[in-house]
């Protein structure tokens, strides 16, 4: 009997000595980052049968068992996944936020200075006035270009530190695998030399904290196999299966060298993933940023820089300057960057050329060669457009294939990266330096002389074309030519001479290397060089930037008409005459086509023809339009002849400060300052969006983690009273014990 008292003292002593240890071990570690609460399971030893009778033999502890709750465990890691990324996105739009929200050192201060500048020319553009007028807008000019610049290297500076955030989070993320895998491995050979239920249990909480700081880098799914954990990151993509890691690595975009991208390794070469396919964590929240905010970033202030520069020039061009000279330039900026996939296996490449600013949108496209396809992509909500053959317009973009010896057609997948703006805030520059440059003049002069005997009058002219269009034609005529933003001087260096063929219905005559468009209702039929193409009544013919129609007048044309495309400017001198008889206008030059508008309907007049007269109606040919009013006589004449003094006019100075109020920007709907207005708004919502979005998830966390921590978190003051508890059962067992050496003792006693 006092055996079985000791054994039962024994197991009393063991098991109370087992829970002081726990205990202790959960006060050692209440502030280790990841430990859940152990306890210990208790359980009576199998009884001893004595003669019916079953004696207790003490008591066991069968397992240390880990307070551990994969649930809450779960929550924990979803939610901290996404307020990372929320936190991460916050920082990163904030920089931006407060970069383009300073109302002092933006963009929009020094847009306002710069029209102002050119009212303030417009208001006196002769004498020292003039001179002083002429060089505060170039130096506002010059001060606009710098803050765009500046703008945009800032954002070149962003992007390159996500670059080396993003390099630095696949780093860790490849760090916490190969721990994880090997703790799979570990725990699995400790579970398999253990015959106890209960693992491992510290090192299943490391490996369940390692699992929780992965979360903060990327969106985390574990399921267990065993003893073991597969984990599955982003929206997916294994990372660790079991003991073998699947390593991510950085790597360069295929169409884009300057931006990181990721990548896993499948047999020792990087395959590409998708951006979207990492949700969740710091690298969500960093590719979010990048795609959904820095990106439209650069887009917008590159889409104002481009959309400015190309709309001032255009204006600038049809004004003469202090010289007497037609205007160029006033800003440079470079245009939409192409870069072929590195995976293409053709040579072929495409140019890109903005043809409409006001057409322009904040994002870039993706152009694939798909089953002997052209499709354009839209990247920001995935528009697309297909065409068998380029060029192709799209948001105001031409997209045709590049000039020999780089044109070939693209081989099948070949896939290109096109970023229309995404250079224009920072090639944004003033092109001139003399401010006697600056073309504030109108290009043409209007008047009539004192001796008309009528109250005719004659308007102010101005030009509004970069080119003229005429024609040999007796009843045929040439509308009025257009030049859209890609257009380039250098295309009527001389004049271009189209000729109409009889009975062959054909145009030719088009430069060498242009590829004609000619669009009948809403079909577009593209001609590749040399171009001959089929004539249709006022169907819009296109080549080189330059849109025009030909009609039939009472006949078609006669085979070897021409039709002549020229530079507007200078202007040609005419002497208009006014003819009572027939109540017309004469003196026309000898091949112009006269266009009269008169309210909303225009009417075209071949070349030689008598114009019919109506008081106040626009007139245009040649890239000019002025109006005639009033009562003339027979035989009053009106002039018009280029201006060959720039002094002293402001008419093209008006035009380019009404340029600030003009709707030019995301099709046609607002101002370059509203279009900025607009990318400052998008961004101060989305900060602020993110500010609530970050606040709400940190609340989340803490709730998360209070609700787990109740479960498996260490409380000091119940472990205080465990530890009471067991140090009084261990106090009791110990009596026990000095009872059965006692009775031990007087057995031995009695034998002697």
């Amino acid at each position: 009997m006092g055996s079985n008292i000791f054994g039962i003292g024994l197991s009393a002593l063991n098991a109370a000595q087992l829970g002081i240890t726990t205990t202790g071990h959960n006060i050692a570690n209440a502030s280790t980052p990841g430990y859940n609460r152990q306890t210990i399971l208790q359980a009576a030893n199998e009884p001893q049968n004595l003669g019916g009778s079953f004696i207790g033999q003490g008591v066991s502890v069968t397992q240390i068992q880990r307070q551990y709750n994969s649930f809450l465990g779960g929550q924990v890691n979803a939610s901290q996944s996404a307020k990372n990324q929320a936190d991460v996105y916050f920082t990163q739009i904030s920089q931006i936020n407060n970069l383009v929200a300073d109302p002092t050192a933006g963009v929009t201060p020094a847009l306002q200075d710069f029209f102002k500048a050119f009212q303030n020319l417009a208001a006196s553009p002769n004498g020292t006035a003039g001179a002083a007028a002429r060089q505060a807008a170039l130096s506002s000019a010059q001060s606009l270009a710098g803050r765009l610049n500046g703008l945009q290297t800032r954002l070149d500076q962003i992007s390159a530190d996500v670059n080396g955030q993003i390099g630095t989070t696949v780093n860790a993320i490849n760090s916490y695998a190969t721990q994880l895998a090997n703790l799979n491995d570990t725990i699995e050979k400790a579970q398999g030399t253990s015959s106890s239920s209960s693992g491992p249990n510290d090192l299943l909480d490391q490996r369940d904290q390692i699992v929780t700081e992965l979360s903060k880098l990327t969106k985390v799914s574990v399921v267990p196999q065993g003893a073991k954990y597969n984990v599955f990151i982003g929206n997916g993509q294994p990372l660790v299966l079991g003991s073998n890691v699947n390593q991510l690595a950085v790597s360069q975009s295929l169409t884009d060298p300057t931006r990181t991208e990721v990548s896993y390794l499948a047999n020792g070469v990087p395959v590409l993933l998708p951006e979207n396919s990492f949700a969740g964590g710091k690298l969500g929240g960093l590719f979010d940023f990048r795609a959904s905010t820095l990106d439209v970033a650069q887009n917008s202030i590159g889409r104002i820089a481009i959309g400015l520069a190309t709309q001032f020039n255009d204006q600038q061009k049809l004004g003469l300057d202090l010289n007497g000279q037609v205007g160029g330039n006033f800003f440079s900026v470079a245009g939409p960057v192409t870069t072929p996939s590195a995976l293409n296996t053709s040579t072929a490449s495409i140019n890109a050329t903005i043809t409409d600013t006001t057409a322009l949108t904040t994002s870039d496209y993706r152009l694939q060669f798909i089953g002997g396809n052209y499709k354009i992509t839209r990247l920001s909500d995935g528009a697309t457009q297909s065409s068998a053959t380029l060029p192709l317009k799209f948001d105001g973009i031409n997209f045709q294939l590049a000039p020999p010896p780089a044109a070939a057609v693209p081989a099948a997948g070949d896939e290109y990266l096109i970023r229309p703006t995404a250079a224009g805030g920072s090639t944004f520059a003033v092109a001139i330096q003399d401010p006697a440059k600056l073309a504030a003049a109108a290009p043409l002069t209007t008047s009539f002389p004192t001796t008309n005997t009528g109250s005719g009058k004659i308007s102010v002219g101005v030009a509004n074309s970069q080119v003229s269009s005429g024609s040999n034609s007796a009843t045929a005529t040439i509308g009025p030519a257009t030049a859209d933003d890609s257009f380039l001087g250098s295309t009527l260096a001389a004049p271009v001479n189209l000729t109409f063929a009889s009975p062959a219905n054909t145009i030719s005559g088009f430069p060498a290397g242009a590829t004609v468009s000619v669009k009948v209702g809403a079909v577009t039929t593209t001609y590749p060089p040399p171009a001959t193409v089929p004539y249709t009544s006022g169907a819009t013919i296109s080549f080189s930037g330059i849109s025009f129609a030909i009609k039939d007048g009472v006949t078609p044309p006669a085979n070897g008409d021409t039709f002549t495309l020229a530079a507007a400017l200078p202007v040609a001198a005419s002497t208009l005459t006014y003819n009572a008889a027939g109540n017309t206008i004469t003196g026309f030059p000898a091949t112009a086509n006269v266009t009269v508008t008169n309210g909303s309907v225009s009417t075209i007049y071949p070349a030689g023809t008598a114009v019919p007269y109506t008081s106040g109606s626009t007139i245009s040919y040649n890239g000019i339009s002025f109006s005639v009013s009033g009562n003339p006589a027979n035989g009053d004449v009106f002039n018009v002849a280029p201006n060959t003094n720039g002094s002293g006019d402001n008419r093209n100075a008006v035009i380019l400060s009404n340029l600030q109020t003009k709707n030019t920007v995301a099709g046609s709907t607002t101002t370059f300052q509203g279009g900025y207005a607009q990318f400052v708004s998008l961004v101060g919502n989305k900060a602020h969006e993110l500010e609530i979005t970050n606040a709400s998830e940190t609340k989340l966390l803490a709730q998360n983690i209070t609700a787990q921590q109740s479960e498996s978190g260490v409380n000091l003051d119940e472990e205080a009273a465990n530890l009471l508890r067991y140090q009084q059962a261990y106090q009791a067992a110990g009596k026990l014990m000095q009872i059965a050496s006692t009775l031990f003792d007087s057995l031995l006693a009695l034998g002697r």
